[in-house]
């Protein structure tokens, strides 16, 4: 399993970890050590996850996995990670 780690914030920090198997289409997300998905996504069409983090200092995160296709990472709308 690939995984990626993200720190989001500048003062109110986060941790996001993203894990995919394009072997076994397993996902992981984890936001600050707490886990938002843990599946596995057999279909041809990508599942998409949107977050908003953070309190005083908002971020939406955008998760698209799933199908034949990368995993995408979207922070505020531009694409930090492919997995």
């Amino acid at each position: 399993m690939a995984k990626s780690k993200f720190e989001i914030g500048e003062t109110e920090k986060h941790t996001l970890v993203v894990g995919w198997s394009i072997l076994s289409k397993h996902l992981t997300i984890h936001l600050d050590g707490k886990k938002i998905a843990d599946k596995i996504h057999l279909t041809p069409t990508p599942e998409e996850w949107q977050l908003e983090v953070g309190e005083s200092e908002k971020h939406q995160v955008k998760i698209s996995a799933g199908g034949f296709s990368h995993t995408k990472v979207l922070l505020d709308g531009k694409e930090v990670q492919k997995i």
